[in-house]
């Protein structure tokens, strides 16, 4: 049978149950002896073990670097650190692996971790959880993913071989440094050993220790409450984000998807972290919460830009010996170096004493120098994509005008060919460059997706199912999201600022960018 949660004590790590007696998993409490408050959760308990964690450089440094990169130039609000997203990923991360081991059935906890005692090692479970979410963005870079290029850049190709090897194919290189930090000799002093390593075979896809090998679907089914569609990470950043921003779409009903969360077989007798179907509609609306983060934050058109311009100003920094490129390697984060605010303060700097080219990354210290947006919004597309049409000479579908601007961007002298177009309009452009961003796609994509969201019932024995084949909301979502524009074109014009650049200027540069692109 499965238990109905009533309530829940967080300082107390425990569950009130309406029915204690059909409980199968005993709960341990995990030892809090100190509590951090939080804007978003309030009081967050840490155990010993954790609190002398979070005093190592590699964690201090997370108040220094920003969750949302450079959003705080447009959202004021948003200026959230990684600390406080570990913080309380860590925390929805304890409430979802007690409850779901509350759930569990004896049977189903030994053939999911056959090698491990349900009595004594549910605490090791929950703990694992806490630290895999405490660490699994300690690894990001200053401008969290802007500067994630560089950071790919600076790894030896044994370390790209060992990345692939944990991580599969194209890894997230900050999700590769945050294994590696785990792997310290300041985080291993900490930590007693089998939880250390229980804690690392969460975060890696393809873990290479004998607890993670030896009880493999079980770790398989945690590791989604870490990294996964209904994760603890994606819980706290869209509560954090839309607090601390303003946006008041990311506010979801967290709590009423996770005390439905269960591990499940199929009748294959494969397991999955599933939801059941009661919790359809705070699925339905967390999807759709991520939509409009993604749409109205994470992707505005400004963010877009001004997270492209504090990439391309550590590259140009690099290039002149203004910082050097092992200062982005995970060696450098767990002594607490690479900050936001260091790249900004140096770049300024450089640009104050006269030196050439810093006059570009200007509106990263001073907002009047922002880019400019050339495509803001849906309209400005599709009047992007008639001309486009109209110089062409041909009927081309959205696709295809988005495969050549791809095509564009991928050639070797794009940026030459940019610049020669928008020199030619004569001044105020002279020295002017254009900056192409692509947007990502859908923010749930099954069934192609590994980490699909299931849905089980109940009723008439245990059954999975894919969450688009039960929610129409789902799929729309999905279609509504591939529908809008995912090309994001923005101008640095060295010297101009952002409001002298009138509406009829910006029909030059987009009539400029139209002829460079398809000619």
């Amino acid at each position: 049978m499965w238990g109905e949660v009533s309530a829940y004590d967080p300082r107390g790590e425990r569950f009130i149950l309406k029915n204690p007696a059909i409980m199968a998993m005993k709960i341990p409490d995990i030892g809090a002896e100190r509590v951090v408050e939080d804007p978003v959760h309030g009081s967050i308990p840490t155990t010993g073990t954790e609190h002398a964690l979070i005093q190592l450089p590699l964690f201090t440094r997370l108040h220094r670097v920003r969750q949302n990169s450079t959003a705080h130039l447009t959202f004021p609000g948003a200026l959230t650190s990684r600390f406080g997203h570990v913080l309380g990923s860590m925390f929805i991360g304890s409430k979802i692996a007690a409850q779901v081991l509350r759930k569990m059935r004896r049977d189903d906890f030994d053939v999911l971790f056959p090698t491990l005692d349900a009595r004594v090692d549910a605490e090791l479970l929950i703990k694992a959880v806490r630290l895999a979410c405490l660490f699994h963005d300690a690894g990001h870079g200053p401008f969290s993913h802007a500067s994630e290029g560089v950071m790919a850049s600076v790894i030896s190709g044994e370390e790209k071989a060992e990345a692939r090897s944990l991580l599969g194919e194209n890894p997230p290189i900050h999700e590769y440094f945050s294994y590696k930090l785990m792997q310290t000799d300041g985080v291993r002093a900490v930590l007693e050993p089998r939880l250390a390593e229980a804690a690392a075979s969460l975060v890696a896809d393809k873990p290479p220790f004998k607890i993670a090998r030896d009880n493999e679907a079980g770790f398989a089914a945690f590791r989604k409450m870490v990294s996964g569609q209904t994760d603890a990470d994606r819980a706290d950043y869209l509560a954090r984000d839309a607090l601390m921003s303003g946006m008041p779409y990311g506010r979801i009903d967290y709590d009423r998807i996770m005390l439905n969360m269960a591990v499940v077989p199929d009748t294959q007798g494969r397991y999955e972290l599933a939801i059941h179907h009661r919790a359809l509609g705070a699925v339905e609306h967390m999807l759709g919460a991520r939509f409009y983060m993604y749409r109205l934050l994470y992707r505005h058109h400004k963010v877009i830009a001004t997270d492209d311009l504090a990439a391309r100003s550590i590259e140009r920094m690099i290039s002149d010996g203004v910082l050097d490129r092992n200062w982005f390697h995970w060696t450098s984060f767990e002594r607490g170096l690479g900050i936001d605010d260091y790249i900004v303060g140096r770049m300024a700097d450089k640009w104050s004493r006269g030196h050439d080219g810093y006059e570009n990354y200007r509106g990263l210290w001073d907002r009047r120098y922002l880019p400019v947006s050339l495509l803001k919004r849906p309209a400005d597309y599709l009047e992007f994509a008639r001309r486009a049409r109209e110089f062409t000479k041909r009927d081309m579908g959205d696709d295809t005008i988005v495969g050549k601007i791809m095509e564009f961007q991928a050639l070797p002298d794009a940026n030459k060919i940019m610049r020669a177009a928008l020199s030619s309009l004569g001044e105020p452009w002279q020295g002017a460059y254009m900056m192409i961003k692509f947007g990502g796609g859908a923010p749930y994509r099954p069934p192609v997706s590994p980490d699909s969201i299931w849905l089980y019932t109940s009723d008439g024995g245990m059954r999975l199912r894919e969450l688009t084949g039960q929610s129409a909301r789902a799929s729309s979502i999905n279609e509504e999201w591939m529908g809008y524009p995912s090309v994001y074109f923005s101008c640095i014009v060295p010297g101009l600022k952002r409001g002298e650049v009138t509406p009829a200027m910006k029909k030059e540069l987009t009539e400029a960018a139209v002829q460079a692109i398809f000619s």
